[in-house]
């Protein structure tokens, strides 16, 4: 027990270390592009922090696999490395107490990462689209980004900004641009704040000291009005809901649905807890090194066992929602193959131990 103990507690705590620098590199790039899309306009910076929790809760199930994995290797391989292994061995630890050590982990963070795929995933990713289709509903002034133009109200009414207050109710420098009853209007304003009419409820968006342009393009119609403050009424757009990627759907909802898409994507779910369960079994084969070697010399090939597994599944995935490939075959073929690779592995293991008398390779 306490050789397992330790063990484990060496996989483990590399486990969280890799996990930990994986998800600081996935999660950065992320980070970025919800930061690039909110100063793009395409939603308000209110809601940068909850989509980027969100969408980190559906990264951790491709990151926590590839963790796992390569957690292993390098946990063992410093055994290998530092003759730590040749004293296990010596003391009557065989390969069967590795296996069964990484498989406890293994079952353990499987089942974690069932339960993000199968439920939690879809459920962030259902939540973030609730928060963009509200986001998109808000008032006008909340998706407006200084210096540049955005769109205000009619597809045609667009508006510049020169600066922005932090509470987002007051604006500076700026002027809006569009068209009514085929007459071109642009009005210009030193400042502009948000305003709620207390009887009514209404938001409008209230200009002060500054002129309004009317009149036909290619005429001599035009009118200059000076203004000490105008209003224009903030219309609340409607709260439409966005088609739903398959990412959104529940597990649930998938298996009902019974449609090529749906079960090709619920089988990709169901890989997530197999994907981490075989790979950290082949690690423990694949790690075996000898002292000379270098820390990082198996990772490579470790690196490319799982970019085969992985790619192999997004084949089988885009073949099953084609139609192309039957469900009943689906992924498994993939999840099989590499079954059969390990015990494979595990039966020359014990051919090469067995006419070893006194050893028992389960040990």
């Amino acid at each position: 027990m306490i050789i397992q103990r330790y063990l484990l507690r060496e996989i483990a705590a590399t486990f969280l270390g890799v996990a930990l620098l994986l998800s600081l590199i996935f999660l950065s790039g992320t980070f970025v592009q919800i930061l690039s899309e909110a100063a793009a306009g395409v939603y308000p910076a209110s809601v940068v922090l909850q989509l980027f929790a969100l969408k980190g809760i559906g990264n951790l199930v491709f990151i926590l696999p590839l963790a796992f994995f390569l957690a292993i290797l390098l946990a063992l391989g410093r055994f290998y490395r530092d003759s730590e292994m040749t004293v296990l061995y010596a003391c009557g630890v065989g390969p069967g107490r590795l296996y069964r050590s990484v498989a406890l982990l293994g079952v353990a963070v499987a089942i974690l990462l069932a339960l993000l795929a199968l439920y939690f995933a879809p459920w962030s990713e259902e939540r973030a689209q609730e928060i963009l289709d509200r986001a998109g509903a808000s008032s006008q002034l909340d998706g407006l980004t200084a210096g540049r133009f955005n769109k205000l109200g009619a597809e045609d009414q667009l508006v510049y900004v020169e600066s922005i207050s932090h509470d987002r109710k007051e604006l500076d420098n700026l002027f809006v641009t569009g068209s009514m009853d085929g007459r071109q209007e642009v009005l210009s304003a030193a400042h502009a704040y948000r305003r709620v009419d207390p009887r009514t409820g209404a938001h409008y968006l209230v200009f002060t000291d500054g002129y309004r342009y009317e009149g036909t393009p290619g005429s001599g119609d035009f009118r200059i009005i000076a203004f000490k403050e105008h209003g224009i009424r903030l219309v609340p757009r409607a709260l439409v809901p966005s088609e739903r990627s398959l990412h959104a759907i529940s597990s649930l909802a998938l298996w009902r649905a019974g449609e090529p898409g749906a079960l090709a994507e619920l089988q990709w779910r169901v890989s997530v807890p197999l994907i981490t369960l075989l790979l950290g079994l082949l690690a423990v084969p694949l790690s075996k090194s000898t002292p000379r070697e270098g820390r990082y010399g198996r990772l490579a090939a470790g690196i490319l066992l799982y970019v085969l597994y992985t790619n192999l599944l997004s084949m089988a995935k885009t073949s099953v929602a084609k139609g192309s490939l039957s469900p009943w075959i689906g992924l498994w073929w993939v999840h099989l193959l590499f079954a059969a690779l390990l015990l494979a592995i595990l039966w020359r293991q014990r051919r090469l131990r067995g006419p070893r008398r006194g050893w028992r390779w389960a040990r």
